[in-house]
């Protein structure tokens, strides 16, 4: 268990910082001292001194400790389904502009109006994190892969909702009326008549650049990362 227990040290330092250091003291304190910028920055530079010897530990010791279930084919077509939806998501995200974004914070501009997939979710890439992370416990059986997987799942949602309260309390008023108008949980904006769903609104070359980037890790998968994607 000491490799099983090390990815879950990683994990909770890395998002033990991650969300300390957002919270509305410790933000108020750091800007106060380095300025916006500054704090950005040392935000990034503590996260990727986490991160990194996070994903290095599990590398290293892939597949660790006792064997849950046994991932079937069925299990690794819901996987393939899973991750192609992960990167739509992700770079869709990516691609629509958001209020909630660093990139907002620093330049002082706010769009309270949602679209593409924010009329889904307002944390695209939290929710992308989280279906990264199931997509691969499905077909990872064993305990050190449930912890670091299953990790992406509990930080996407962790993180989703200590951002919407802190940013409640310090955003400006576009920030607090593209709360109001969007939701957190996927598709319950959506469900409950605050959004419609405007496919139309999608980044077209995200679509594209998602479909291309599943095919080549299926295709690349083996060799960079091991597993059943050959």
């Amino acid at each position: 268990m000491q490799h099983e227990a090390m990815i879950l040290f990683w994990w909770l330092l890395f998002g033990g910082t991650h969300i300390l250091g957002s919270t509305i003291a410790v933000r108020t304190y750091v800007i106060g001292r380095i300025g916006n910028l500054g704090f950005k920055a040392l935000y990034s530079l503590v996260a990727l001194a986490t991160f990194i010897p996070l994903c290095r530990v599990y590398l290293t010791h892939k597949h660790g400790g006792q064997q849950l279930f046994a991932a079937g084919d069925s299990l690794q077509f819901i996987t393939h389904i899973l991750m192609l939806a992960a990167f739509i998501v992700l770079l869709q995200g990516l691609a629509t502009p958001s209020p909630m974004t660093t990139k907002a914070e620093l330049t002082n501009t706010f769009t309270p109006s949602a679209r593409g997939i924010q009329r889904l979710t307002r944390h695209p890439q939290n929710f992308a994190f989280a279906l990264f992370g199931l997509s691969h416990i499905l077909v990872n059986p064993y305990v050190g892969d449930w912890i670091f997987f299953g990790g992406f799942i509990v930080y996407g949602v962790a993180s989703a909702i200590h951002q919407d309260r802190r940013t409640l309390v310090t955003g400006p008023e576009q920030v607090r009326q593209f709360q109001a108008d969007t939701s957190a949980m996927p598709f319950y904006a959506i469900l409950t008549g605050r959004q419609r769903l405007a496919l139309q609104e999608y980044n077209t070359y995200g679509l594209v650049a998602a479909i291309i980037v599943v095919i080549l890790l299926r295709l690349y998968h083996p060799t960079l990362f091991g597993g059943f994607m050959g």
